[in-house]
Protein backbone atom coordinates (compact mmCIF):
# COMPACT_ATOMS: atom_id res chain seq x y z
CA UNK A 1 0.00 0.00 0.00
CA UNK A 2 2.71 2.48 0.89
CA UNK A 3 6.05 3.16 -0.67
CA UNK A 4 7.96 1.68 2.20
CA UNK A 5 10.67 -0.94 2.87
CA UNK A 6 9.16 -4.38 2.49
CA UNK A 7 5.52 -5.35 2.72
CA UNK A 8 2.79 -4.62 0.19
CA UNK A 9 2.57 -0.99 -0.80
CA UNK A 10 0.08 1.14 -2.73
CA UNK A 11 2.91 2.44 -4.84
CA UNK A 12 5.87 0.12 -4.53
CA UNK A 13 9.29 1.55 -4.06
CA UNK A 14 12.34 0.57 -6.02
CA UNK A 15 13.67 -2.82 -4.90
CA UNK A 16 16.88 -1.67 -3.21
CA UNK A 17 15.51 -1.12 0.28
CA UNK A 18 13.49 -4.31 0.02
CA UNK A 19 16.70 -6.22 -0.63
CA UNK A 20 18.69 -4.60 2.16
CA UNK A 21 15.88 -4.52 4.67
CA UNK A 22 14.17 -7.74 3.69
CA UNK A 23 13.35 -8.47 7.32
CA UNK A 24 11.72 -5.08 7.74
CA UNK A 25 8.14 -4.84 6.55
CA UNK A 26 6.68 -1.41 6.81
CA UNK A 27 6.21 -0.96 4.26
CA UNK A 28 2.07 0.19 1.08
CA UNK A 29 -3.12 6.02 0.13
CA UNK A 30 -12.60 13.36 2.03
CA UNK A 31 -14.94 13.98 3.51
CA UNK A 32 -17.50 12.71 6.00
CA UNK A 33 -19.64 9.63 5.47
CA UNK A 34 -22.52 11.74 4.20
CA UNK A 35 -20.50 12.83 1.19
CA UNK A 36 -19.49 9.37 0.04
CA UNK A 37 -22.35 8.09 -2.10
CA UNK A 38 -25.70 6.37 -1.93
CA UNK A 39 -27.05 4.10 0.75
CA UNK A 40 -27.73 0.99 -1.35
CA UNK A 41 -26.45 -2.29 0.10
CA UNK A 42 -24.04 -2.92 -2.73
CA UNK A 43 -20.88 -0.88 -2.65
CA UNK A 44 -21.02 0.20 0.96
CA UNK A 45 -17.93 -0.11 3.18
CA UNK A 46 -17.87 -3.56 4.87
CA UNK A 47 -18.64 -3.80 8.58
CA UNK A 48 -15.68 -3.21 10.90
CA UNK A 49 -15.47 -4.44 14.48
CA UNK A 50 -12.79 -4.27 17.16
CA UNK A 51 -11.33 -1.64 19.45
CA UNK A 52 -9.46 1.35 18.08
CA UNK A 53 -5.68 0.90 18.35
CA UNK A 54 -6.13 -2.85 17.86
CA UNK A 55 -6.16 -4.77 14.59
CA UNK A 56 -9.73 -4.52 13.24
CA UNK A 57 -11.93 -7.32 11.98
CA UNK A 58 -13.32 -6.40 8.59
CA UNK A 59 -16.14 -8.29 6.87
CA UNK A 60 -16.17 -9.23 3.21
CA UNK A 61 -17.70 -6.78 0.79
CA UNK A 62 -21.32 -7.45 -0.19
CA UNK A 63 -22.45 -7.49 -3.79
CA UNK A 64 -20.63 -5.50 -6.44
CA UNK A 65 -17.93 -3.11 -5.20
CA UNK A 66 -18.54 0.64 -5.60
CA UNK A 67 -17.20 2.45 -8.63
CA UNK A 68 -16.10 5.48 -6.61
CA UNK A 69 -14.05 6.09 -3.47
CA UNK A 70 -16.02 5.44 -0.26
CA UNK A 71 -14.77 6.97 3.01
CA UNK A 72 -16.24 6.36 6.45
CA UNK A 73 -14.96 7.85 9.70
CA UNK A 74 -15.53 5.06 12.24
CA UNK A 75 -14.20 7.15 15.11
CA UNK A 76 -13.33 10.83 14.90
CA UNK A 77 -10.22 11.86 16.77
CA UNK A 78 -9.58 15.11 18.58
CA UNK A 79 -6.13 15.87 17.20
CA UNK A 80 -4.95 18.24 14.51
CA UNK A 81 -6.09 17.82 10.93
CA UNK A 82 -3.81 16.05 8.48
CA UNK A 83 -2.49 18.51 5.90
CA UNK A 84 -1.15 17.97 2.42
CA UNK A 85 2.55 17.15 2.68
CA UNK A 86 2.40 15.87 6.28
CA UNK A 87 4.36 12.76 7.18
CA UNK A 88 1.58 10.72 8.72
CA UNK A 89 2.27 7.88 11.14
CA UNK A 90 -0.54 5.34 11.02
CA UNK A 91 -1.54 1.74 11.64
CA UNK A 92 -3.47 0.18 8.79
CA UNK A 93 -5.16 -3.00 7.62
CA UNK A 94 -5.68 -3.72 3.93
CA UNK A 95 -7.78 -6.39 2.25
CA UNK A 96 -9.42 -7.14 -1.08
CA UNK A 97 -13.17 -6.70 -1.57
CA UNK A 98 -13.52 -10.47 -1.15
CA UNK A 99 -12.04 -10.24 2.35
CA UNK A 100 -8.52 -11.54 1.60
CA UNK A 101 -5.93 -9.61 3.61
CA UNK A 102 -2.88 -8.38 1.71
CA UNK A 103 -1.16 -6.08 4.22
CA UNK A 104 -1.32 -5.09 7.88
CA UNK A 105 0.96 -2.91 9.98
CA UNK A 106 -0.63 -4.47 13.07
CA UNK A 107 0.76 -7.86 12.08
CA UNK A 108 4.24 -6.35 11.90
CA UNK A 109 3.91 -4.70 15.28
CA UNK A 110 4.58 -1.09 14.30
CA UNK A 111 2.82 1.71 12.41
CA UNK A 112 4.09 3.05 9.11
CA UNK A 113 5.02 6.62 8.20
CA UNK A 114 4.26 8.08 4.79
CA UNK A 115 3.84 11.47 3.16
CA UNK A 116 0.20 12.22 2.43
CA UNK A 117 -1.44 14.33 -0.25
CA UNK A 118 1.54 14.55 -2.60
CA UNK A 119 1.28 11.46 -4.80
CA UNK A 120 3.64 9.34 -2.70
CA UNK A 121 0.86 6.84 -1.99
CA UNK A 122 -2.18 5.68 -3.99
CA UNK A 123 -4.80 8.30 -4.87
CA UNK A 124 -7.42 6.80 -2.57
CA UNK A 125 -5.26 7.48 0.48
CA UNK A 126 -4.30 10.98 -0.63
CA UNK A 127 -7.91 11.95 -1.22
CA UNK A 128 -9.38 10.26 1.85
CA UNK A 129 -6.95 11.21 4.60
CA UNK A 130 -6.12 14.88 4.01
CA UNK A 131 -8.34 16.82 6.42
CA UNK A 132 -8.96 13.94 8.82
CA UNK A 133 -8.06 14.42 12.49
CA UNK A 134 -5.34 12.57 14.35
CA UNK A 135 -6.81 9.91 16.60
CA UNK A 136 -9.40 8.97 14.00
CA UNK A 137 -10.12 5.50 12.63
CA UNK A 138 -11.03 5.73 8.95
CA UNK A 139 -12.38 3.04 6.62
CA UNK A 140 -11.85 3.38 2.87
CA UNK A 141 -13.10 1.41 -0.10
CA UNK A 142 -10.71 2.24 -2.93
CA UNK A 143 -11.69 1.46 -6.54
CA UNK A 144 -9.01 0.30 -9.00
CA UNK A 145 -8.71 3.75 -10.58
CA UNK A 146 -7.59 5.19 -7.23
CA UNK A 147 -5.58 2.12 -6.24
CA UNK A 148 -3.39 -0.11 -8.44
CA UNK A 149 -5.53 -0.04 -11.56
CA UNK A 150 -5.07 -2.46 -14.41
CA UNK A 151 -1.59 -3.55 -13.37
CA UNK A 152 -2.47 -4.60 -9.80
CA UNK A 153 0.33 -5.43 -7.36
CA UNK A 154 1.17 -9.11 -8.00
CA UNK A 155 1.09 -11.51 -6.34
CA UNK A 156 -1.05 -10.11 -3.50
CA UNK A 157 -3.27 -7.64 -5.36
CA UNK A 158 -4.79 -8.80 -8.67
CA UNK A 159 -5.40 -6.35 -11.51
CA UNK A 160 -8.52 -4.18 -11.27
CA UNK A 161 -8.89 -4.88 -7.54
CA UNK A 162 -11.14 -2.91 -5.20
CA UNK A 163 -9.30 -2.44 -1.89
CA UNK A 164 -10.62 -2.02 1.63
CA UNK A 165 -8.51 -0.24 4.26
CA UNK A 166 -8.98 0.58 7.93
CA UNK A 167 -6.49 3.21 9.09
CA UNK A 168 -5.79 4.58 12.57
CA UNK A 169 -4.21 8.03 12.31
CA UNK A 170 -1.55 8.16 15.03
CA UNK A 171 0.62 11.28 14.74
CA UNK A 172 2.43 13.68 12.44
CA UNK A 173 6.15 13.01 12.17
CA UNK A 174 8.91 15.48 11.31
CA UNK A 175 9.76 15.47 7.60
CA UNK A 176 13.08 17.27 7.61
CA UNK A 177 16.11 17.65 9.87
CA UNK A 178 16.74 20.80 11.90
CA UNK A 179 20.49 20.63 12.48
CA UNK A 180 23.18 23.08 11.40
CA UNK A 181 25.98 22.50 8.84
CA UNK A 182 28.97 20.97 10.60
CA UNK A 183 32.15 23.05 10.62
CA UNK A 184 34.53 20.24 9.72
CA UNK A 185 36.98 19.56 6.91
CA UNK A 186 35.47 17.27 4.26
CA UNK A 187 36.93 13.76 4.02
CA UNK A 188 38.17 13.52 0.39
CA UNK A 189 37.55 9.76 0.42
CA UNK A 190 33.80 10.39 0.68
CA UNK A 191 31.39 11.94 -1.82
CA UNK A 192 30.35 15.55 -1.27
CA UNK A 193 26.76 15.87 -0.09
CA UNK A 194 24.82 19.12 0.01
CA UNK A 195 23.97 20.54 3.44
CA UNK A 196 20.83 22.21 2.06
CA UNK A 197 17.74 20.81 3.74
CA UNK A 198 14.46 20.48 1.82
CA UNK A 199 11.39 18.53 2.92
CA UNK A 200 10.61 17.21 -0.56
CA UNK A 201 14.00 16.84 -2.24
CA UNK A 202 17.06 14.69 -1.58
CA UNK A 203 20.43 16.42 -1.16
CA UNK A 204 22.80 16.36 -4.11
CA UNK A 205 25.48 13.67 -3.88
CA UNK A 206 28.63 14.36 -5.92
CA UNK A 207 30.77 11.26 -6.35
CA UNK A 208 34.57 11.72 -6.30
CA UNK A 209 36.02 11.89 -9.80
CA UNK A 210 37.91 8.82 -10.94
CA UNK A 211 36.80 6.68 -7.99
CA UNK A 212 34.53 3.78 -8.88
CA UNK A 213 35.50 1.72 -5.87
CA UNK A 214 34.30 2.38 -2.34
CA UNK A 215 36.93 2.76 0.40
CA UNK A 216 37.96 -0.61 1.85
CA UNK A 217 36.61 0.26 5.28
CA UNK A 218 33.37 1.70 6.59
CA UNK A 219 33.52 5.51 6.66
CA UNK A 220 31.09 8.12 7.88
CA UNK A 221 30.96 11.91 8.11
CA UNK A 222 28.43 14.18 9.80
CA UNK A 223 27.77 17.13 7.53
CA UNK A 224 24.69 18.51 9.30
CA UNK A 225 24.84 18.30 13.09
CA UNK A 226 21.67 17.95 15.13
CA UNK A 227 21.20 18.25 18.88
CA UNK A 228 18.42 15.70 19.47
CA UNK A 229 18.38 12.24 20.98
CA UNK A 230 21.46 10.06 20.38
CA UNK A 231 21.34 6.97 18.19
CA UNK A 232 22.36 3.65 19.76
CA UNK A 233 23.01 0.36 17.98
CA UNK A 234 19.52 -0.73 19.04
CA UNK A 235 17.71 2.41 17.91
CA UNK A 236 14.98 2.71 15.32
CA UNK A 237 15.24 5.98 13.46
CA UNK A 238 12.80 7.96 11.38
CA UNK A 239 14.83 8.77 8.31
CA UNK A 240 14.97 10.20 4.85
CA UNK A 241 17.87 8.74 2.89
CA UNK A 242 19.41 8.47 -0.53
CA UNK A 243 21.72 5.68 -1.73
CA UNK A 244 24.07 5.37 -4.69
CA UNK A 245 26.47 2.76 -5.98
CA UNK A 246 30.07 3.88 -5.95
CA UNK A 247 30.56 2.42 -9.42
CA UNK A 248 29.07 4.84 -11.89
CA UNK A 249 27.14 6.68 -9.18
CA UNK A 250 23.91 4.84 -10.06
CA UNK A 251 20.96 5.86 -7.88
CA UNK A 252 19.67 2.94 -5.81
CA UNK A 253 17.13 4.56 -3.56
CA UNK A 254 15.62 7.91 -2.63
CA UNK A 255 12.90 8.11 0.02
CA UNK A 256 12.17 11.74 -0.88
CA UNK A 257 11.02 10.61 -4.33
CA UNK A 258 9.19 7.51 -3.19
CA UNK A 259 7.45 7.27 0.12
CA UNK A 260 8.63 9.97 2.45
CA UNK A 261 10.26 9.35 5.85
CA UNK A 262 10.60 5.74 6.99
CA UNK A 263 11.17 4.13 10.38
CA UNK A 264 14.11 1.75 10.13
CA UNK A 265 16.05 -0.11 12.86
CA UNK A 266 19.68 0.87 12.30
CA UNK A 267 20.69 -2.78 12.65
CA UNK A 268 18.77 -3.67 9.48
CA UNK A 269 21.03 -1.94 6.96
CA UNK A 270 24.74 -2.88 6.78
CA UNK A 271 27.00 -0.20 8.20
CA UNK A 272 24.27 1.94 9.72
CA UNK A 273 24.50 0.63 13.27
CA UNK A 274 28.21 1.41 13.56
CA UNK A 275 28.19 4.63 11.54
CA UNK A 276 25.15 6.21 13.20
CA UNK A 277 25.89 5.22 16.79
CA UNK A 278 26.28 8.39 18.85
CA UNK A 279 24.89 10.66 16.14
CA UNK A 280 21.96 12.87 17.14
CA UNK A 281 18.50 13.45 15.74
CA UNK A 282 18.54 16.40 13.36
CA UNK A 283 21.78 15.24 11.70
CA UNK A 284 22.73 14.34 8.13
CA UNK A 285 25.35 11.62 7.93
CA UNK A 286 27.23 10.36 4.85
CA UNK A 287 28.06 6.65 5.11
CA UNK A 288 30.25 4.62 2.74
CA UNK A 289 29.68 0.87 3.07
CA UNK A 290 32.13 -1.52 1.33
CA UNK A 291 30.59 -4.26 -0.78
CA UNK A 292 31.85 -7.00 1.56
CA UNK A 293 29.80 -5.54 4.44
CA UNK A 294 26.62 -6.73 2.73
CA UNK A 295 25.33 -10.30 3.08
CA UNK A 296 26.59 -12.68 0.41
CA UNK A 297 23.28 -12.81 -1.42
CA UNK A 298 23.11 -9.02 -1.66
CA UNK A 299 26.70 -8.71 -2.85
CA UNK A 300 25.70 -10.45 -6.07
CA UNK A 301 23.27 -7.63 -6.80
CA UNK A 302 25.74 -4.76 -6.34
CA UNK A 303 28.68 -4.00 -8.60
CA UNK A 304 30.42 -1.98 -5.88
CA UNK A 305 30.04 -0.55 -2.40
CA UNK A 306 27.24 1.85 -1.53
CA UNK A 307 27.18 5.42 -0.27
CA UNK A 308 24.24 6.64 1.81
CA UNK A 309 23.17 10.14 2.75
CA UNK A 310 21.05 9.64 5.88
CA UNK A 311 18.92 12.31 7.53
CA UNK A 312 18.06 11.32 11.12
CA UNK A 313 14.68 12.92 11.79
CA UNK A 314 13.97 11.28 15.14
CA UNK A 315 15.25 8.44 17.31
CA UNK A 316 13.48 5.87 19.44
Amino acid sequence: MLKTPGGTTPRPRKPFVRRIVAALAVSALVASVAGCGGEDENGQPPKVTGATDKKPKVAKGKGKPPKGLKVKVLKEGKGQKVKKGDSLNANYHGQLWNGKEFDSSWKRGQPATFQIGTGKVIKGWDEALVGKKLGSRVEMVVPPAKGYGKQGQPPTIPKNSTLVFVVDLEKIMPNKIDGKPAKLDHNPDLPKVSTEVEADKAPKITMPKGKDKAPDKLLDETIVKGDGKKVTDKSTILTQFSAKLWKGGRQLDDTWAQGGPQEIPVSKIPGWSEALKGKKAGSRVVISVPKDEFPKQQRKQFSSGVVFSVDVLSVK
